[in-house]
């Protein structure tokens, strides 16, 4: 079987109640690594089509703004790993344990990152921005019909 965290993925922070909150609370520092690789721009094999969506979305995920190139080449062995379960029929309840442990380990579902003390939030959109940017375009589109 293989290893890991087992059980549910705990609560986001906005959602968990505590009393006793430890006195080194909030008091950890980030640690900064480099810069993230971008994607490579082939799996390097003629993939599946779902295996290619899979990769596409890889490169327009948050976690792709940290992904390093070691990250990368994982990622494609493991889309590998799948691409050869689905082209040649042989996907048994193991091989697909070990294709979501691959996936797991790269942190794509939202429960591996939380397990992993990740919490993703959405941008706040301000809604004064987006007044603004929808008056100038109707603005400009005034000005080409004029």
């Amino acid at each position: 079987m293989a290893g890991g965290p087992r059980g549910p993925a705990p609560k986001k922070a906005s959602q968990r109640r505590r009393a006793n909150k430890p006195a080194s609370h909030g008091a950890a520092e980030p640690t900064m690594a480099g810069t993230a690789v971008a994607q490579p721009k082939s799996l390097g094999f003629r993939a599946h089509e779902l295996v290619a969506d899979m990769w596409a979305a890889l490169g327009r995920s948050i976690e792709a703004q940290f992904y390093s190139a070691a990250d990368w080449e994982r990622a494609r062995w493991e889309l590998w790993h799948a691409n050869s379960l689905i082209e040649f029929g042989v996907a048994q309840a193991s091989s697909w344990t070990a294709v979501q442990a691959g996936l797991s380990a790269l942190l794509v579902s939202p429960a591996d990152k939380l397990r992993a003390g990740i919490e993703l939030r959405q941008a706040v959109v301000d809604p004064d921005e987006v007044a603004a940017d929808a008056m100038l375009a109707e603005f400009q589109h005034e000005l080409r019909v004029v």
